[in-house]
């Protein structure tokens, strides 16, 4: 209502009328995959959904989840997601469950990402000792690289973990511990572990890493000393959970080949490809490493390589083993 009165008294009223309309449907979101495999006789955990309208916000409590999974008999299984604004708007999303008698392996992926791109990526930080230096190193030549980072260690050198998102760094998961005996004696202490990471990265920083890098790559064959098959399990988990998981192609050797930084940054450049993507494994623990990344990123750019963090059109899988 608009009104307004001049000097003699007089007043005029007008009216304008608003009218709320919503014609648009909310929007349902699956957690985890739209298609999900399990083993018979496993069970099936639903991952999770959400509805969000436009008009009425959260409406997630409001979906009707209809279809069940007989999971000691195989096949495809369908579960429907249904749900109703105020307006009558509708939304619907299916969720296809495959019931199967064993997981299949996730086939090798070498490609590792775009042509000509490095992905500098660093396992088992952060480090008090070598983690920053690092970080400096990148801030000077305008480079992001991936941390896969160990719960424990992100736990105790918070501060470290921090600066790694403030500067535009992508984080990944690479369990709690490490430790192999523990993180592969089963699929559900691998996951207590993934999870408990995951948490401890979102309540320091906020980033919601959904990027996992197994102890060993996803190729090794010491997890067959505690689970027989868990690698492939896992693989298959991983995607179904919602997650990826990541692997190499070009090895610094770092880990136990080499302690000379100019072999380390010879072990890089020496394999690097303009046809492919080329994501190579280091570790923020090991002092040569420290003394090795300004030789890489300056040989990267130098020939015509770009540098970016890992992303989910990265697909650099290793045959798996186990």
């Amino acid at each position: 209502i608009y009104s307004v009165k001049d000097d003699s008294g007089n007043r005029e009223t007008i009216k304008r009328e608003l009218v709320r309309e919503d014609k648009e449907a909310p929007v349902i979101t699956l957690e985890g995959n739209e298609t999900m495999y399990i083993i018979v006789n496993n069970s099936f955990n639903e991952p999770g959904y959400k509805a969000i309208d436009n008009c009425d916000d959260d409406i997630t409590s409001k979906v009707k989840v209809e279809g069940e999974v007989n999971t000691s008999t195989t096949g495809t299984y369908t579960i429907k997601y249904s749900v109703s604004d105020e307006a009558g708007n509708n939304a619907e999303k299916e969720r296809k469950v495959v019931v199967q008698q064993s997981y299949q392996k996730v086939g090798a992926n070498y490609s590792c990402g775009g042509a000509g791109v490095i992905y500098l990526t660093f396992d088992d930080g952060p480090n008090p000792n070598y983690t920053p230096t690092i970080l400096n190193i990148l801030s000077k030549y305008g480079v992001k690289a991936t941390f896969f980072v160990l719960g424990q260690n992100a736990n105790a050198y918070q501060n470290i973990l921090q600066r790694e998102v403030n500067e535009g760094h992508a984080i990944g998961i690479h369990t709690w511990s490490h430790e192999y005996s523990i993180v592969y004696q089963s699929s559900s202490v691998f996951w207590s572990e993934v999870e408990k990471t995951r948490n401890l990265i979102k309540s320091v920083t906020g980033y919601d890493s959904k990027f996992i890098r197994f102890p060993g790559g996803a190729s090794n064959t010491v997890s067959r000393n505690y689970s027989n098959g868990i690698m492939t399990r896992l693989a298959a988990e991983t995607l179904d959970k919602g997650y990826n998981y990541f692997d190499w192609n070009i090895s610094s050797g770092d880990a136990g080949g080499t302690t000379d930084p100019g072999v380390e940054c010879n072990n890089v450049t020496s394999h690097l490809s303009k046809s492919s993507g080329n994501v190579i494994l280091m570790h923020d623990i090991k002092y040569h490493t420290m003394n090795a990344i300004e030789c890489m990123i300056q040989y990267g750019k130098n020939n015509g390589y770009t540098f970016d963090v890992i992303n989910s059109n990265v697909n650099c899988k290793q045959r798996i083993n186990n």
